[in-house]
């Protein structure tokens, strides 16, 4: 079940001239599904710093450190896209005014252009279930995403609650509030100020406990560390801060997967649910034995299947 490279023109809807594309990749399982059958479509967002490979990881040695084969072994078709300005997608010239609208625009408008191709190729059937799959600050590009384009029958929400990370906040920084637009502005120039002279790629190391527990192998870690990009940085800032995309997260109606780890960012899994209260379905699964990276934890099967079980039962 090789992964196929895709590339889609975002021009469209890029308000910086030039042209603009975004890069990625698609997860076809092995087989024609059946006919009339509904065919369930991951479209996944990687959070801050990470990569496309983050969903599908490859460590020497080891097996099934890949989310993406995994689906695909329960006939899930998996897309991963990086997001305009980081990763395999072009860069921008100014990457701060890649903010969570315009990169939930580029995101929608090239995932349906994804989704487009396998309709009209060897993957088509009956029906497309379309799920979002974010983690991290992917997460609420997916909620935002979700709730400006409707894009997907359902989203799958990791590790992002809404709370932010106010402990790492400047006073600055903590006094952003408001709706996304309102704040838009002044996290813009926040993100400058944080992040005023940033190296092309922070391959950071990880903090102990809170993004990977100690029974990692450190071959898992070397993969991890290796498939990080460059940081959007006003969507990673977006991310850290609390409650802005929480007008966002009320408009979503469709059916929505909130996850955690037992280990993860926050402990406000409860809160984090709460938010999305149009949604027609909202469930919340905690991952045991699992930080805030859950696709490198020792129990991510559990997570995976979780996933797939929930598809069937949202569509």
């Amino acid at each position: 079940m090789p992964r196929t490279p895709v590339e889609v023109d975002v021009s469209a809807v890029v308000p910086f001239a030039g042209r603009h594309r975004v890069r990625g990749w698609v997860f076809v399982p092995d087989g024609a599904p059946e006919p009339g059958s509904t065919v369930r479509v991951a479209c996944c967002l990687a959070g801050g710093t990470c990569s496309t490979d983050y969903f599908d990881l490859h460590v020497d040695g080891l097996a099934d450190y890949s989310m993406a084969a995994h689906l695909a072994s329960s006939g899930v078709v998996t897309i991963a896209l990086d997001h305009l300005g980081v990763g395999r997608s072009d860069r921008v010239e100014d990457i701060f005014l890649v903010t969570p609208q315009l990169a939930s625009a580029v995101n929608d408008f090239a995932f349906r252009a994804v989704l487009k191709g396998l309709r009209d190729g060897p993957a088509a059937s009956g029906d497309f279930a379309v799920f979002g799959v974010g983690h991290s600050m992917g997460g609420m590009l997916a909620t935002v995403q979700q709730a400006r384009h409707q894009t997907f029958h359902g989203v799958i929400v990791l590790g992002h609650g809404g709370d932010g990370l106010p402990a790492v906040l400047t006073d600055e920084e903590r006094r952003i509030s408001g709706t996304l637009d309102e704040a838009t502005p002044a996290i813009v120039a926040a993100a400058r100020s944080r992040f005023a002279q940033p190296p092309p790629v922070e391959r950071r190391g990880l903090v102990p406990g809170s993004f990977l527990l100690d029974d990692v192998p450190d071959t898992v870690r070397s993969a991890f560390v290796e498939q990080q990009t460059s940081l959007l940085y006003t969507c990673g800032l977006t991310s850290m801060l609390p409650n802005v995309t929480d007008v966002e997260k009320s408009r979503i109606e469709v059916p929505v997967l909130v996850a955690f780890g037992d280990h993860d960012l926050t402990e406000a899994y409860e809160h984090a649910a709460a938010r999305y209260t149009a949604s027609r379905a909202v469930t919340l699964y905690i991952l045991p034995g699992s930080a805030h990276c859950h696709n490198q934890a020792s129990s991510r099967t559990q997570l995976w299947r979780r996933i797939i079980e929930w598809m069937d039962t949202a569509r």
